[in-house]
């Protein structure tokens, strides 16, 4: 079905009991197996909430078909059969699906440039687990300002250049005579 068709009014038209509740949904109970999705729906590994290397192990053991969605859009699982119930469902209980791969994931195997990388980080899951803490670590505190804002026992050592660290003042600051002296100048300009 189209996306339309499962989809109330959008959140600002609602009845105000519905606001700030995101898009009422047409569809069964609206959440959990009754979500809609961008149509891509299905989990890498078979512990999806887990930080592992199932992800890049299981991009490299299967060759992968593609297949639709539930929804109609374009994924790909493994053409290996022992594959088809590895990854338990995120809301039915006992129900399992094959692992998921999207055409971009499958780039990391099918690009030369990037099939080095990967199969670099799958060989070395320590150098990988490195590369994508340092990588979420930058995602998730990039806004944050300068490392004396961190708190807690893992702030790492040290400033990162991204951080835009300021450097130590190494020079006089301007006092009250030199603001007027600048304004004067300034004034006097004849700009506009």
């Amino acid at each position: 079905h189209k996306v339309a068709d499962c989809l109330d009014a959008d959140p600002a038209a609602a009845g105000v009991e519905m606001q700030g509740l995101g898009w009422a949904n047409k569809c069964g109970k609206g959440h959990s197996e009754d979500t809609i999705t961008s149509g891509l729906e299905g989990a890498w590994t078979s512990n999806p909430i887990a930080f592992t290397h199932d992800y890049l192990t299981n991009l490299f053991a299967f060759e992968w078909k593609q297949v639709k969605s539930p929804a109609g859009a374009v994924q790909w699982i493994p053409t290996d059969e022992s594959a088809a119930n590895m990854v338990p469902d995120a809301h039915v209980e006992g129900k399992r699906h094959a692992p998921i791969m999207f055409t971009t994931d499958l780039a990391l195997k099918e690009d030369p440039a990037y099939r080095k990388i990967a199969k670099r980080f799958q060989e070395n899951p320590e150098e990988f687990s490195d590369a994508f803490s340092r990588a979420w670590f930058k995602l998730t505190h990039r806004d944050m300002g300068p490392q004396w804002r961190y708190l807690g026992s893992d702030v790492p050592e040290g400033s990162l250049v991204w951080q835009d660290p300021i450097p130590q003042l190494d020079h006089a600051l301007v006092d009250e005579g030199d603001v007027a002296s600048l304004k004067r100048d300034i004034l006097g300009s004849g700009l506009t």
